[in-house]
């Protein structure tokens, strides 16, 4: 018998916001952010002039403490992010357990924010943004592949290879048109609220749309 899996996205699939955008909105709100860090942050951003880009530039958590930004999360999940999880989803994730799949939660989001959805959709398998810790504080720099674009694909062909996945017959969901990358990896792809350039894609090669 064939071992399969679902793989699905976070921000914009399992949920309509950016998980990122709102935490950032916290931190900003509640000043936790110090001024040299948050201006190198938006030097990065304008250089680079994308957010999505610049969402691998994590030097405006350079110092903080990791502790204290995981109990933030948590206190953002809880008040903003939970509220935004896409109602059919839950039932999805439990189809697929039911049908025997490795359920697996991809996001180039910080892992302590994607922990948090791993944990209250109680997938198997958990892949995020891993940023460097010393001494209990954040250096800014990254762990492993950003799980974006071509990396996501990368990291699909390299759980399916250590896990024995059988892609061709295995799902994965996504919004993003960098998320192609990805989903042309599987038998099942799904487009889920799919910007612009990803539905455009998904007609094309005849893929599964979900609104």
């Amino acid at each position: 018998m064939k071992k399969t899996c679902a793989i699905f996205d976070l921000d914009g699939t399992l949920i309509r916001k950016s998980s990122e955008k709102v935490f950032l909105n916290l931190l900003l709100n509640r000043g936790e952010i110090p001024i040299p860090n948050l201006l190198a942050w938006i030097s990065h951003l304008l250089k680079v002039k994308s957010y999505t880009k610049a969402k691998s530039c994590r030097v405006h958590l350079r110092g903080l403490d990791e502790h204290h930004l995981s109990k933030l999360a948590q206190e953002c999940f809880v008040n903003s992010l939970r509220s935004s999880i896409t109602p059919h989803i839950s039932s999805l994730i439990d189809t697929h357990r039911n049908e025997g799949r490795t359920v697996i939660l991809m996001s180039g989001s910080l892992w302590f924010i994607v922990e948090l959805f791993h944990e209250y959709f109680q997938t198997d398998i958990m892949v995020a943004h891993k940023l460097e810790v010393s001494e209990g504080k954040f250096t800014g720099n990254r762990v492993g592949l950003h799980p974006y674009a071509e990396n996501k694909a990368a990291l699909a062909q390299e759980l399916a290879s250590v896990h024995g996945f059988d892609l061709t017959s295995s799902y994965a969901y996504g919004n993003h048109h960098s998320d192609v990358h990805k989903l042309e990896l599987f038998g099942n792809p799904v487009a889920v609220n799919p910007d612009r350039e990803l539905r455009r894609i998904a007609t094309e090669r005849n893929w599964q749309i979900e609104s």
